[in-house]
């Protein structure tokens, strides 16, 4: 109820009229600078907010109101706060516009008086652009108050925010010479900041003249370096202010200005000469946290920084190293350290993750191998952390970053996939586009097979997890000999269950691609296929699946589809049951089935034994009715010398025979029985009789049986309980298929077209089939 409300808003803002904007407006202009009319001045900013949100086209304001609206940004009045971030916010939804529209106190003046009204709007001019060269005249203005020393320190703020923010959004903007600027100041910020902290600005004692205490290190020591971010104090002077700004912005700086510079020409000589200072002091100052980082902190809450700050300083030394390569072997050491430590402290395991990054972006640089790092992270701390979000997004956010590095140049993907899926199944609706990208390079063609299997139990996995950590949390540890478990909970505690448990939840591939007594398995998990997260896990598959198919279509060798064959057959029986998830997976699995054998027909000889014990039983129709038809399909379209040559008489023969045995025994069964075992058992017959009739066209020698068979069918189903339309559709593909079969050298042509008949040349040549018989039909009529 509260969602159609808000759509009924939105709908009713979305037309509001010019004349009730225009009186809005003018309620604005009224009440702005009236003491007595704040709320209701809010509240009129509010509702015309509200409709240049909803507004379908943008709405016209008067330009005296939006001259206004610049002011009050520009002027930032403490009294006003929320009415000038609220005008800021009108302001994000008209721009850009014409120059004439904004006045002109818009664009900033040369003198520093006027200075802090136009840091003001320094948003303002990144959403305005580079319309009419707004941002190229905003740029010097910008670079002038950062690098002065008579500028506010907000203005100085303010304006390595812009710049900052300019190099991300507009880079080509940003020359040479304002790159060297703004190193060079950033440098001298990072570096120069006052060890003093400033006196308390609340108490004037004029008898006191002590000097103010130094800044303390988290430990609370005196600190005897320079100032860092990490360093302690009551209250801050404006330049240590000014150094947690710079630190805070390095890396966002430093990243895209790397990238301007690789889009320019001379990138090696350009990009050393502009970032020479500001890269050295950077490392000199990322390795002094590092050296902070290993105090132990005097107040808890201060773990958390130090956290934080690691992260960023790995990060910045990562992109260091990127621009100057020469610094690589001397960062690597300390960064090298790092890790040693982090190993035993394995409470921080979101740290390794920029660490791991470093390593395999600059390990090549000093030949170090970052297998140990890899084992460590993706097998004891991912199987410790799956659980947490923040772990689990840091973890796969790495994997597309370098997933073609590490999908070519190291094996962790296809060794630690189980544990990687377990990321997935525990947040199934979470990551399920990423797995979309990901998955193929779980896939190598010792593995695939093994990932098949657990993308089709993937919800038992997620199963198994479940059961997993609520044991932990149980005070019930130990295992018992009951034999037949009621529960999935009581299964997991039993002797005999619990090795598929740890199968499900393996950390590395490898071990096998299923478990025996799966049936067993699934049947004892039947009290959690309603669970919330299991019922999500279910609908991933079958998108899983479908790129699963793709990858091996596209990729995989005719021996190792022929392979999968076996896998195909039995998998279609052993799912997990869950509403609609068997029916889901089988229709992926019959969709692929054509695709694979379409691709490599020989794969019908190859298993013929597997798959005449397949087709052989009616057993397995029930429940695979599509599969089992596509099968068939598949044997009397595909089997034959122009698709594969030992597909002899004899081969032919030995199929005919297995689908002759089972369409005598499925016509010859009892409607009631057939409707119990089979859901359509009318679509199964007819696909039969199609097959048993392409296979005799094949070989004329089977003819004379196709015909009886046929015959037989027609007279079964004409007394059988069938719905009359269904029973004549039977009967009348019976009808045809003999009137065909009667004529062989007809029959092959029409069951066993060529295959150029796809490429559209039988309906224009005019010696093709289709176009005598019309001939023919023209001269009879």
């Amino acid at each position: 109820m509260a969602l159609s409300m808000i759509e009924s808003l939105f709908s009713q803002a979305s037309y509001t009229s010019q004349e009730e904007i225009d009186r809005i407006c003018q309620g604005v202009l009224e009440n702005l600078y009236a003491p007595d009319k704040t709320n209701e001045c809010m509240n009129q900013l509010r509702q015309l907010y509200f409709i240049l949100q909803a507004s379908h086209t943008e709405p016209c304001l008067p330009r005296n109101m939006i001259s206004t609206l610049v002011n009050m940004v520009s002027s930032m009045d403490h009294d006003k706060t929320k009415e000038c971030l609220l005008c800021e916010q009108i302001l994000a939804e008209l721009l850009p516009r014409e120059q004439e529209d904004l006045g002109s106190d818009f664009y900033p003046s040369s003198n520093y008086q006027n200075a802090t009204s136009s840091a003001n709007c320094f948003p303002l001019y990144l959403m305005q652009g580079n319309k009419k060269f707004c941002l190229a005249d905003v740029i010097p203005h910008a670079v002038r108050w950062m690098s002065s020393g008579k500028a506010d320190f907000n203005v100085q703020r303010q304006a390595f925010c812009f710049l900052v923010s300019l190099q991300v959004l507009h880079n080509r903007l940003v020359n040479e010479e304002t790159m060297k600027t703004v190193n060079s100041t950033a440098s001298d910020w990072l570096m120069n900041a006052s060890l003093y902290q400033l006196p308390n600005p609340y108490t004037i004692n004029p008898f006191k003249k002590d000097q103010a205490p130094v800044v303390n290190e988290v430990d609370g020591t005196p600190s005897r370096n320079f100032f860092t971010v990490l360093n302690i104090g009551q209250y801050y002077t404006n330049d240590q202010f000014l150094n947690i700004y710079s630190f805070s912005m390095l890396y966002k700086w430093l990243y895209h200005s790397q990238t301007s510079t690789e889009e320019a020409s001379d990138v090696a000589s350009k990009s050393a000469h502009v970032f020479k200072s500001l890269v050295d002091k950077s490392i000199d100052y990322c390795f002094r946290i590092l050296d902070q980082c290993e105090r132990k902190p005097k107040v808890p809450s201060d773990i958390d920084l130090q956290n934080c700050c690691l992260l960023e300083v790995v990060n910045v030394l990562d992109m260091i190293c990127k621009i100057e390569p020469g610094h690589v072997a001397r960062v690597f050491q300390e960064v090298r350290r790092l890790y040693q430590r982090l190993m035993h402290e394995l409470d921080k395991p979101r740290l390794l993750i920029p660490v791991l990054q470093f390593f395999l972006n600059h390990g090549k640089s000093v030949e170090h191998d970052p297998q140990e790092a890899y084992t460590l992270f993706f097998h004891k701390l991912l199987t410790q952390c799956y659980l947490d979000p923040a772990f689990s997004f840091d973890t796969i956010t790495f994997i597309k970053d370098n997933l073609e590095t590490l999908c070519h140049n190291t094996n962790v993907l296809s060794t630690y996939f189980p544990n990687i899926l377990k990321m997935l199944a525990w947040n199934p609706r979470s990551y399920l586009a990423d797995f979309e990208e990901i998955l193929p390079a779980l896939m190598s063609p010792n593995t695939a097979i093994e990932v098949f299997h657990m993308l089709l139990d993937l919800p038992c996995v997620t199963v198994a997890l479940e059961i997993t950590e609520r044991c932990k949390k149980s005070e019930v540890q130990t295992l018992s000999t009951e034999a037949e478990p009621t529960s999935s909970l009581s299964a997991f505690q039993s002797a005999l269950y619990r090795p598929m448990f740890n199968f499900f939840t393996r950390v590395e591939g490898g071990h096998g691609d299923t478990i025996n007594r799966l049936s067993l398995f699934h049947n004892i998990l039947g009290d959690m296929n309603q669970h919330p997260r299991v019922l999500v896990c279910s609908q991933v598959v079958p998108v899983l699946l479908r790129i699963w198919f793709d990858v091996v279509l596209d990729d995989a060798s005719s021996d190792f589809l022929s392979h999968l064959i076996p896998v195909l057959l039995e998998r279609t029986a052993f799912l997990y049951n869950i509403p609609g998830y068997q029916g889901d997976v089988r229709k992926v699995l019959a969709e692929n089935v054509v695709h694979l054998l379409k691709k490599y027909p020989e794969i019908l000889y190859d298993q013929a034994s597997e798959i005449k014990d397949f087709l052989i039983s009616p057993r397995n129709i029930s429940g695979r009715e599509e599969f089992f038809a596509n099968l068939v399909w598949c044997v009397g379209e595909l089997c034959s010398v122009r698709h594969d040559n030992r597909c002899t008489a004899e081969t032919i023969t030995r199929f005919f025979d297995t689908l002759e045995v089972l369409t005598y025994e499925l016509s010859g069964m009892s409607s009631a029985n057939l409707k119990e075992e089979i859901s359509n058992p009318s679509k199964i017959i007819c696909m039969l009789m199609s097959s048993i009739s392409k296979l005799a066209s094949k070989c004329q020698d089977l003819i004379p049986r196709s015909i009886l068979l046929l015959t037989k069918v027609a007279k079964q189903q004409q007394t059988s309980f069938l719905d009359t339309e269904i029973k004549d559709a039977v009967v009348g593909r019976a009808q045809e298929l003999i009137n065909l079969l009667k004529l062989p050298n007809f029959a092959n042509v029409v069951l066993n077209p060529d295959d150029e008949i796809e490429t559209g040349r039988w309906h224009r040549d005019n010696t093709s089939l289709p176009i005598t018989l019309r001939c023919v039909q023209h001269i009879l009529s």
